[in-house]
């Protein structure tokens, strides 16, 4: 009496012609991603190379919009702080925020502007050049300004 019948090879095929990696072919279809390597190379398709994400579409994954306009970190913390890592570096996440708002690298610490501590949204972000303005501007024109 034959075994349960295996996965079409066809099927591993078309997976690998989209790209996918052996591990992932072997999860969907249920099959041993060792089995999908043998194929892969037995047709010369190329070992597989994951997409490398940019710092701004990690940045982008790991937050989560909350009310108000705020963004909440949902990433990893380094010392009580939303930490991002990329390329093998740290980066700190309201730091990427503040870059990808106002579309350049901000000059020194980069707080919450908003008064919330959690709050990573680059458009509530401040960094000291952008506090100095501020404070300037309320120190010539006055509170109520």
């Amino acid at each position: 009496m034959p075994g349960p019948r295996g996965v079409p090879r066809a099927d591993i095929v078309a997976l690998l012609a989209e790209g996918h990696s052996n591990r992932e072919i072997g999860r969907r279809l249920h099959t041993n991603p060792k089995r999908v390597g043998r194929i892969r190379a037995g047709l010369d398709f190329p070992a597989y190379e994951p997409a490398r994400l940019t710092l701004e579409q990690k940045w982008t994954a790991r937050v989560v919009a909350a009310s108000g306009g705020h963004m909440r970190w949902t990433g990893s913390l380094r010392a009580g702080t939303p930490n991002l890592v990329h390329d093998g570096r740290n980066h700190s996440a309201r730091r990427v925020g503040f870059a990808i708002a106002h579309g350049r690298e901000p000059v020194g610490r980069v707080l919450p502007g908003c008064g919330m501590p959690w709050c990573v949204s680059g458009d509530h972000a401040q960094d000291t050049a952008g506090r100095q303005t501020d404070t300037l501007y309320a120190a010539i024109f006055g509170v109520a300004a």
